[in-house]
């Protein structure tokens, strides 16, 4: 008897964390029966901008083009890849999150590790995510803070005299 496809949603943003949770969602599908449902979110406000889309049909190609390249670019050397579909949702990331993930087994996202002040002014997609994803979220760290949070957990830890022994 044959297991049941997983389908693991990943949101992909273009940055270098969204990058490795795409890569670290594939690896995941690779190990089983899985698949990737690959999500872009995007928007066009009608502001017109130096390097802003002049158009929703513009926006949709620019998002489309960032999915296709990281997809791509996550599948290099990958054997065995698992299949991914690519999905381009218009409005906030979060929405387009969770509406991929209903049904889905697991959800991954790229934590872009900006800052409490950042958090509170723009807000967390992650966080958002978090409180409304239909299924289990995994939480990618952003590749170039990973030293730096790993020297940060361990100046945290409670430093001990004398070990400890259980009897």
């Amino acid at each position: 008897m044959d297991a049941a496809e997983r389908v693991i949603v990943c949101g992909v943003d273009g940055s270098p964390a969204g990058q490795r949770a795409l890569q670290w969602a594939i690896d995941e599908a690779s190990r089983g029966n899985g698949r990737v449902l690959a999500v872009t979110a995007w928007s066009w406000d009608g502001v017109e901008g130096l390097a802003a889309p002049t158009t929703p049909s513009d926006a949709l190609a620019r998002a489309r083009t960032l999915l296709d390249t990281a997809v791509d670019k996550a599948l290099e050397g990958v054997e065995n890849a698992p299949a991914v579909e690519r999905i381009c949702e218009r409005g906030l990331p979060s929405e387009a999150l969770c509406n991929a993930a209903a049904g889905a087994d697991l959800m991954v996202l790229g934590s872009h590790g900006h800052g409490a002040v950042h958090e509170k002014l723009v807000g967390s997609t992650s966080e958002r995510a978090i409180h409304h994803a239909p299924c289990p979220v995994v939480i990618v760290p952003d590749p170039r803070h990973v030293e730096r949070n790993i020297k940060r957990a361990k100046a945290r830890q409670p430093t001990r005299e004398h070990p400890v022994q259980i009897v």
